[in-house]
């Protein structure tokens, strides 16, 4: 007895690494959501398929994985106050001291740009009412509203948590997004390139070994590429358990849902249609370039084997030079 409950108790855990390796998001996708099936998670790979008799295409995909070379930062501040004087004063006021501990954090004038975003009169209704008539809403000014952009520019990713901190000393809390920057993506690309025709000069010699000559075929080729930024990969999601209502205790209650954190996390491009993946592992968030490669190569079309029928004839020559045929069965 004791032996089976501790293998049952093995199996349990085993379950529960399983659920915890998979985490939260997993989890909400496959219980809480009807989720199609992207393609890039497919279970069973796609079907080799023949476009015709001497035809033969083949699609390569690369993906490399690149850290950023610098990233800027943009946060966000707005002002109110009752005169343009007064409104543009309190901004500097928080503005200044926040550029100041900038320079204090290593991050030079030249990586700063202050945008001004808008400067904007606001109103608000005064209600008259008079004899004989309905209320009267007029707008009158009630001041002003100022907003300005801090673009920071830094190259070290850990740097972000301390400029964040000296912004929330100013009362600066929009942080509106992060750019990620490459020095030289078109390198990128070309390394992409070449791997990826080293690649196909394998696959070429691989297909020699059958007798299929790829390198005397009529060849067409298509590329293309794109990119993807660490902007544009962050997903969210609500990890939460909730309790079913019997019908009886609908009806009977009134039901006050707390409010739900939402998460955000990277969910980078995975890799599973690709054939080459440069820096396959990632730890913090990258900047992805995809090259596709398509190459379809027309090989010479089959001819039928022509049988050669071989015809034997003796000659013999007589002693005077007559050229006499000889019959042999």
């Amino acid at each position: 007895m004791k032996k089976l409950f501790s293998i049952a108790l093995l199996l349990c855990l085993h379950v529960a690494l399983i659920a915890q390796v998979m985490g939260n998001y997993g989890v909400q996708q496959n219980t809480y959501q009807n989720v199609k099936v992207d393609a890039r998670f497919r279970a069973v790979p796609r079907s080799a398929t023949f476009i015709g008799d001497n035809v033969l295409e083949i699609n390569i995909n690369a993906l490399s994985n690149q850290k950023a070379s610098s990233y800027t930062a943009i946060f966000n501040i707005v002002q109110t106050g009752k005169t343009a004087d007064e409104t543009n004063s309190l901004l500097n006021a928080r503005l200044d001291p926040f550029l100041a501990e900038l320079k204090t954090l290593g991050i030079p004038a030249k990586d700063v740009y202050v945008d001004m975003v808008n400067f904007l009169p606001k109103y608000e209704y005064d209600v008259s009412k008079k004899l004989f008539s309905k209320k009267t809403f007029t707008e009158i000014p009630k001041g002003f509203e100022m907003q300005k952009n801090v673009h920071i520019r830094y190259t070290n990713p850990g740097l972000l948590d301390r400029i964040v901190t000296a912004a929330a000393r100013q009362e600066i809390y929009d942080i509106v997004k992060v750019d990620y920057f490459i020095d030289d993506p078109q390198q990128v690309y070309a390394d992409l390139r070449e791997t990826t025709f080293l690649y196909l000069k394998q696959i070429e010699n691989q297909y020699k070994t059958i007798g299929v000559r790829l390198d005397s075929a009529y060849t067409l080729t298509a590329e293309n590429a794109w990119v993807a930024y660490p902007i544009n990969r962050y997903e969210s999601y609500q990890a939460f358990s909730a309790q079913k209502l019997d019908a009886d205790d609908k009806m009977s209650s009134i039901i006050n849902s707390a409010d739900k954190p939402v998460s955000r996390f990277y969910n980078a491009v995975p890799a599973n249609d690709y054939d080459i993946v440069i820096n396959p592992e990632i730890l913090e968030p990258a900047v992805q370039f995809s090259y596709n490669l398509v190459v379809r190569f027309t090989l010479p079309e089959r001819r039928p084997v022509e049988r050669t029928t071989v015809k034997k004839e003796f000659i013999m020559v007589t002693p005077t030079g007559e050229v006499k045929t000889l019959k042999v069965e």
